[in-house]
């Protein structure tokens, strides 16, 4: 889910000093990605919450302003806001992420769709919380595929492979190709698949489905 707006405002002129941190940051990001690692600097790690932090707090009751830094930035915020409380909670800093997302909760409606909480349990080791969460989120809203696409994360996240992997065909059967929760039941069908010793299966998946594009928020070892 990308942070885009059908018409940003102009940004504001005090907001403008954050382009170049956050696209540093971004930068890092990506390659950091493209090379398959996870966050483990961290001076670089308390830099990106420390930057955090101070947009949170420059952005309080002027959300549509989030927007514009994105495009003025080029930077995908959702992204970098999503990695940087997902590598806060996989490197040990659980209270630190959730407090970030209570404060980008307070400018966005749905932020649950931006970052799970139950995911940022299980990636700092808390998986009964997390999958206790999670399945509560499941039984309460049982046709939303998109928590349905998250509660599979977090079961996959916390190895519960055969939990995720039928859940994961469930939305499969029900969604929308090319949508956010198809996309991310195939990206994890195949990773089940292949952990499995299933390689041909998830072969045929990919035929079948085609390649999902990469995701944010995806699940990390």
């Amino acid at each position: 889910m990308s942070l885009e707006h059908p018409s940003p405002p102009s940004l504001d002129e005090d907001l403008r000093g954050f382009g170049k941190e956050l696209r540093e940051s971004w930068e890092s990001l990506t390659a950091r990605r493209a090379a398959g690692l996870v966050q483990t600097d961290k001076e670089e790690l308390a830099l990106d919450l420390d930057l955090a932090k101070r947009l949170c707090t420059s952005l309080a009751g002027r959300p549509q302003q989030l927007w514009a830094l994105a495009k003025e930035s080029e930077v995908d915020l959702s992204a970098w806001l999503i990695e940087t409380m997902m590598d806060l909670s996989h490197n040990g800093h659980l209270d630190d992420a959730l407090t970030l997302r209570s404060d980008l909760g307070m400018l966005l409606t749905s932020i649950d769709r931006v970052v799970y909480r139950p995911l940022l349990l299980a990636l700092a080791g808390q998986h009964k919380e997390a999958i206790t969460e999670a399945k509560t989120d499941l039984a309460r809203t049982p046709d939303d595929l998109t928590i349905a696409d998250h509660v599979a994360t977090v079961l996959f996240t916390c190895s519960q492979l055969s939990d995720a992997e039928r859940l994961s065909r469930h939305i499969l059967t029900r969604s929308l190709r090319g949508s956010h929760p198809h996309q991310g039941a195939v990206q994890r069908l195949v990773e089940i698949l292949h952990q499995t010793g299933r390689h041909k299966e998830a072969r045929q998946l990919l035929t079948q489905h085609g390649s999902p594009s990469v995701q944010s928020g995806s699940p990390r070892s």
